[in-house]
């Protein structure tokens, strides 16, 4: 985070997460339960894969297993979009009439590859790389690297690059000519919602299940923009929250919505110069200064609100937040140890240090404990509301009001705040609620995976506190 013009009081830029200027897809950080590869015929029957007769791949290695997901993934995805494209575009999808390619820089012969504008003259040129060209109407993917990317995170990698690419095809087939940013997101959409499609068994090559969706949401640090990219620039893709959100509105909400997208559209990624000096907040500055922002955001939440967002109504009781360890963490002298936790008993919220926001800040970033405090800062104004702080309801509406501040923060909306977003920072709040709020000792019982959490996070970002159940 970074000082807010006019304000007093500390604040940082937040750390660079991992970025690289590829096709914006999901990635896997382990081994799922995901089935992929095999056909699962509607009422059953035998199955089987695509074949090539059903989707040809063009130079294909045969027997190849990564030519041979991605054909099935393929078949899958043009199965969607002949569904769905009459939905939402009218009339139908029709062919990628170029096809499909799947080369390896080093096997594939040059002059195997057609020419024109859509394939270098050097195949080289070509490898690392998945990509939509409409020139031609064509996918071409490099095999060698998606056996790479799978081997590394999963299979159903390569049907998301699928998804994303042929997502490209539906813009072009629809005569789409938007910004790069909102492409890359829309057809990270398009993506979700072929994903959610998949989870509704509807899918005759793959199998996946909503609590396996968690490691998929942590690839976007492999594939975001690096922090500081303009969202101008010619081939942006988004931060790694506006394609993971773009993903998450796709899955929510169906095509529809992810054709809505435009220029209009609310993106994080943000403009900045490395060399401006700027960076991470000492631990214990950022710790105090959060505790006086969320003072700030609620007591404007409850008495002003904001733009779109009306007062709530009441005043504000400021929670003493403090650290705590061992049996500090208890409250009421009973109970779990726990990282963090609102305490009803003594209206305190309580973190430790050590166990929790230390190694979160290290690992994540500054904006990681902004986060983190602001979950049972949200249960503590609920309880002053009167309504329940524990249970899946609870939670969900915590993070959600986190989002909401979040958001508040990013357009500057908070009048006494002390500090303000800078690039990267909401990346922060996604990649902290994956890997650290799914533990029962940081969000305990709630039964809702990081899955749940982040799009919690992104309705109250994306619409404010109105969808926050407050």
């Amino acid at each position: 985070m970074r000082v807010h013009p006019g304000r007093t009081g500390h604040g940082r830029a937040a750390r660079a997460a991992a970025g690289l200027l590829l096709a914006a897809v999901v990635a896997l950080t382990g081994c799922t339960g995901v089935v992929v590869g095999t056909a699962y015929p509607p009422g059953g029957g035998l199955r089987t894969d695509a074949t090539d007769a059903d989707v040809p791949v063009r130079l294909a290695e045969p027997g190849g297993e990564t030519d041979r997901i991605a054909r099935n993934a393929i078949a899958d995805v043009l199965a969607y979009w002949e569904e769905t494209y009459p939905q939402v575009y009218g009339g139908s999808f029709g062919e990628v009439a170029g096809g499909f390619w799947s080369i390896d820089p080093d096997e594939t012969d040059a002059d195997d590859l057609p020419g024109g504008d859509c394939f270098a003259e050097d195949v080289a040129e070509l490898a690392e790389n998945a990509y939509y060209c409409g020139g031609d109407d064509v996918v071409v993917y490099d095999r060698a690297w998606l056996e790479d990317l799978a081997g590394d995170y999963g299979p159903f990698m390569i049907a998301e690059v699928m998804a994303h690419e042929i997502a490209h095809a539906v813009q072009a087939h629809a005569g789409l000519d938007d910004p790069s940013i909102v492409a890359e997101t829309q057809a990270e959409c398009f993506a979700g919602g072929w994903t959610r499609w998949v989870v509704e068994g509807r899918s005759r090559h793959f199998e996946v299940q909503p609590k396996e969706l968690d490691p998929y949401l942590l690839g976007y640090l492999y594939f975001g923009d690096a922090v500081g990219t303009s969202p101008d620039a010619e081939d942006a893709h988004g931060s790694l929250f506006d394609q993971l959100s773009a993903f998450q509105e796709g899955y929510a909400d169906g095509p529809q919505a992810c054709a809505a997208f435009d220029e209009a559209r609310v993106f994080t990624e943000q403009e900045s110069d490395p060399s401006d000096g700027s960076g991470d907040l000492p631990y214990e500055q950022i710790v105090d200064t959060t505790d006086d922002v969320l003072d700030a955001f609620w007591q404007q939440a409850l008495t002003a609100g904001f733009p779109g967002t009306g007062a709530l109504g009441g005043a504000l009781d400021e929670p003493e937040v403090r650290a705590a360890d061992g049996e500090g963490m208890v409250c009421g002298g009973g109970g779990a140890e726990l990282d963090l936790q609102f305490c009803p008993e003594d209206g305190s919220v309580r973190y430790d240090a050590a166990g929790l926001l230390e190694p979160a800040y290290d690992e994540v970033g500054d904006f990681a404990v902004t986060t983190l405090l602001g979950l049972p800062y949200a249960l503590s104004v609920r309880e002053q509301r009167g309504l329940p702080v524990t249970g899946t309801d609870a939670v969900t509406s915590a993070v959600c009001a986190t989002g909401w501040l979040a958001r508040e923060m990013y357009l500057g909306e908070i009048d006494a705040a002390q500090l303000a977003i800078s690039p990267g920072d909401v990346d922060e709040a996604a990649v902290v609620l994956l890997q650290y709020a799914t533990d029962p000792a940081v969000v305990p019982d709630s039964g809702l995976s990081g899955f749940q959490l982040v799009d919690s996070f992104r309705q109250g970002f994306v619409d404010g506190g109105g969808s926050c159940g407050l």
